[in-house]
């Protein structure tokens, strides 16, 4: 079988969460429904991992909903260290202060968390509640941990638009503030909530180009990291047809559903049965395979 494109797993083990972000699109699930009876077992993840590593596909993240949520989380680590060569994990942080120490034990790689703002109310503007301090608790536990990189994802909105230079400061050595445009599909640029909340990234780019010391250019998604010095990504995914070209994710939702794209729910793909190796294999062979770009 040829080299496929696909290098990265992306599994949403919940649809769960301990927030209630205005702009989160649920890793692209139609189903946000809290059941934890419809969650994707620890042994189906086994499963998968298996087969994806028998496909070349040596990185997994793990998303959600919040993923720190699930009680086996832990576990889940530990049997994706048998089989990826690079585990992360992406959370609100929340409550990554109490488990940071047990997943570094279970063998995770990386930590992804979600810091929109340092302002108490804009936080809670955003997220409906007050845990900001838990965040940046959770953000100060990773790093005595010593798992870098600390990618710190920021989306920006007018809310917080004038933040971006606190953010900035805010970030250090071992950590990539990564400024992450609003997305929607492409109906949903037209609807109230995003022209209310929209900022444009372009501004940001333009200033990161002037005052960076070093850039440099990724080679396939052509996105570039600013060193200004700490290190920092813009990610503009709509309209970005070099972003979905080159986009080496499969997704796996929360209830086993196979999704080959973050934006389209047209062409899930069901998984029956985590245990008939052949049948996962043949069915991440195709949706891999039948990818598309959304953006064209």
């Amino acid at each position: 079988m040829s080299e496929l494109p696909v290098k990265v797993l992306r599994t949403a083990l919940t649809q769960r969460c301990n927030l209630n972000c205005i702009y989160c699109h649920h890793e692209g699930e139609c189903s946000q429904a809290n059941n934890v009876k419809n969650e994707i077992k620890k042994e189906d993840i086994e499963d998968l991992l298996k087969v994806s590593k028998d496909l070349g596909i040596k990185k997994v993240r793990f998303t959600g909903g919040e993923p720190l949520l699930r009680k086996d989380i832990v576990e889940i680590i530990e049997i994706a260290s048998k089989y990826m060569d690079d585990i992360s994990i992406s959370t609100n942080g929340v409550l990554l202060s109490d488990t940071i120490s047990d997943l570094k034990r279970a063998g995770i790689s990386r930590v992804n968390v979600t810091l929109n703002t340092l302002n108490e109310d804009v936080y809670k503007s955003i997220t409906g509640k007050n845990k900001l301090q838990e965040v940046l608790a959770g953000i100060e536990k990773t790093y005595e941990e010593k798992i870098f990189p600390i990618k710190v994802n920021m989306v920006v909105m007018q809310r917080n638009y004038r933040e971006i230079k606190n953010l900035i400061n805010y970030t250090k050595e071992g950590m990539v503030l990564q400024l992450i445009e609003l997305i929607s599909d492409k109906n949903g640029t037209d609807s109230k909530f995003y022209k209310e909340n929209y900022a444009s990234l372009v501004p940001i780019e333009e200033y990161l180009e002037k005052h960076s010391i070093k850039i440099v250019e990724r080679e396939k998604q052509r996105r570039k990291k600013y060193f200004v010095p700490q290190e920092i990504e813009v990610v503009r995914s709509m309209h970005n047809t070099v972003f979905c070209n080159n986009c080496s994710s499969i997704r796996v939702t929360s209830e086993g559903e196979i999704k080959n794209c973050l934006f389209r729910n047209d062409n899930l793909i069901k998984i029956s049965d985590f245990s008939d190796h052949k049948k996962l294999k043949d069915k991440l062979i195709f949706s891999i395979k039948t990818k598309t770009p959304y953006w064209c």
